[in-house]
């Protein structure tokens, strides 16, 4: 594993407090390419399944609906917060979650080896800000994942507003203004191709299948290249 360093990017909680609080950020469905993969390579419904960055819990609910026993983390009391209230109208699903607040300085994830059936964790890498640090969470996933088990994960590609709203500082990295409807900058780390997100990927994971999503219309470009992937038995 790399050099030990936290889960979290400096300086970026309360972007993310900001965010949640204020109901920009609040969807109501899930991540179509969740949706889709989940029956396409989860596929069981059944197993502990870790959603890394629950944000505002639409596709923590999703997961939930589909069987699932899921562990959620955030570092976003506020995201915490939005959850809960969602759990108030979904009794039934609140008792297979367990939803924990991640702190700022948090070096490892809070749980124990060979946990997790299965790692969800989209729209996250390339807010960590840098290779090293997305390298590092994924080394951890491994850590409390089961041989076999499988993880989804997704980063930003330079097609998309984290790179065009931005300040390029070299090697893929960014600073980004503006993004969820905050003007605190963050650091966004948005490899060129998904080569670059296959080499980060394939020292800790087995690789299945790489993809993408594209869209483009009025003011939002989105590019993200997307890998499933599991831990070698």
């Amino acid at each position: 594993m790399s050099k030990e360093m936290t889960l979290v990017t400096p300086g970026s909680v309360a972007k993310w407090d900001e965010i949640y609080a204020s109901g920009s950020a609040d969807k109501k469905y899930p991540n179509l390419d969740l949706v889709r993969l989940e029956k396409w390579f989860f596929k069981t419904g059944k197993g502990r399944l870790l959603e890394y960055a629950f944000g505002c819990g639409e596709n923590l609910l999703h997961l939930l609906e589909c069987g699932y026993t899921v562990d959620g983390v955030d570092v976003s009391i506020e995201a915490k917060k939005l959850t809960e209230r969602k759990f108030i109208h979904r009794p039934e699903l609140a008792k297979r979650a367990t939803i924990i607040h991640l702190s700022s300085d948090v070096t490892r994830l809070p749980y124990e080896d060979e946990r997790f059936d299965f790692v969800n964790c989209l729209s996250v890498l390339s807010l960590l800000g840098s290779p090293e640090r997305a390298q590092y969470l994924l080394w951890e996933f491994s850590r409390v994942m089961k041989p076999g088990a499988k993880i989804i994960a997704d980063i930003n590609g330079p097609d998309s507003d984290f790179v065009h709203n931005s300040t390029p500082l070299g090697n893929d990295i960014y600073e980004t203004k503006g993004h969820g409807g905050s003007d605190k900058p963050h650091l966004s780390y948005c490899p060129k191709d998904s080569a670059t997100f296959v080499e980060l990927v394939k020292p800790i994971f087995e690789i299945d299948d790489v993809g993408f999503s594209w869209h483009k219309y009025f003011h939002s470009e989105i590019q993200e290249f997307i890998i499933c992937a599991h831990l070698r038995a």
